[in-house]
């Protein structure tokens, strides 16, 4: 297993970084211009700093590199794809980019993660979950899944970024189930980034839940998307004895649900994927009567139930 110490310079690290970087972040957020203004769709009604992804991308990576000395291994692709999409998104955070720069630049820091060898290499038959498992290779096909699942997760945690606290949240218990899965099966280049999430995570909450003081913005929903996409799909989630892509299916089953019902209604109303509206979950549970703190407690709620139906299922394996 992972040695202890570690993964307490991982966890503590991620924290500490998170709680004194997002402070500054705040400070220095106006200055670059990186401020979200209240539009109509918004549930804010101030100005509000809109960069501190760049708080959680520093606590994510700095104990990192700090336990691997520079020598990410594995890791290495995830790392610079992370580093290309915190710059394209800094940028959308700043000035505003549309929609298809953007998806330009993930599914190029899709491809890097993929030509470092972060890919989906098979799936689990689901009849096998009855029955006797089979592990079905994929072959050719493995590139454009790989590229459309880390795309489809990127756009997903930052459509789920709609109300204060929520996808730092949701990105916080997936990553620890992350960890859970990965760290029985020795995965140190899956578990101790998933550590460094999930504690980065709670590290910006404090000043991310509701009345949230800054936001994370694309910069921080699309890297932590970028991470949980890239963290579910290595290690643990590539060996014969795991369900393949079906824990990533559970553990981010929340956002996943929540982008593939807006573009289905969107598309149904014939309007582009990419047009802002307010038909996501947690709008949707929001017109139902729901505080801001009440709906984002029952999509952590949901999130969590699913982690720890993949956990059990995981278990069973």
């Amino acid at each position: 297993m992972p040695d202890l110490p570690l993964a307490v310079i991982t966890a503590g690290g991620a924290l500490v970084l998170a709680l004194l970087f997002t402070p500054l972040m705040m400070i220095l957020s106006p200055r670059i211009g990186a401020v979200a203004s209240p539009r109509e769709r918004d549930v804010h009604s101030k100005p509000t700093p809109t960069a501190g992804g760049v708080a959680i991308f520093v606590a994510v990576w700095l104990p990192i590199a700090l336990i691997t000395r520079g020598n990410m291994g594995p890791l290495a692709g995830i790392f610079v794809g992370s580093v290309v999409l915190l710059a394209i998104c800094l940028v959308d955070d700043i000035v505003g980019l549309p929609a298809l720069p953007r998806l330009v630049g993930q599914i190029v820091v899709a491809v890097v993660a993929y030509v470092w060898g972060v890919r989906i290499s098979g799936v689990t038959d689901p009849l096998s979950l009855f029955g006797t498992y089979r592990y079905l290779t994929l072959g050719w096909l493995s590139g454009p899944l790989t590229v459309l699942w880390i795309v489809l997760v990127v756009n997903a945690m930052n459509w789920l970024d709609g109300l204060d606290g929520l996808a730092a949240g949701v990105s916080a218990i997936a990553a620890a189930t992350l960890v859970i899965i990965a760290w029985p099966s020795n995965f140190l280049f899956v578990a101790m980034p998933a550590l460094a999430v999930t504690w980065a995570c709670l590290g910006f909450l404090p000043y991310n839940f509701n009345p949230a003081r800054i936001f994370m913005g694309d910069t921080g929903a699309m890297f932590l998307g970028y991470m949980l996409a890239t963290l579910a799909i290595s290690g643990a989630f590539k060996a014969p004895t795991a369900v393949a892509v079906f824990f990533p299916l559970l553990v981010l089953g929340v956002p996943i649900y929540d982008s593939i019902s807006t573009i289905c209604k969107r598309l149904s109303q014939g309007k582009s994927i990419y047009e802002a509206d307010q038909q996501h979950l947690h709008h949707r549970l929001l017109d139902r009567g729901l505080s801001t703190r009440q709906a984002v407690l029952v999509i952590y709620a949901a999130t969590a139930l699913l982690c720890i139906l993949a956990i059990l299922l995981w278990m069973k394996w």
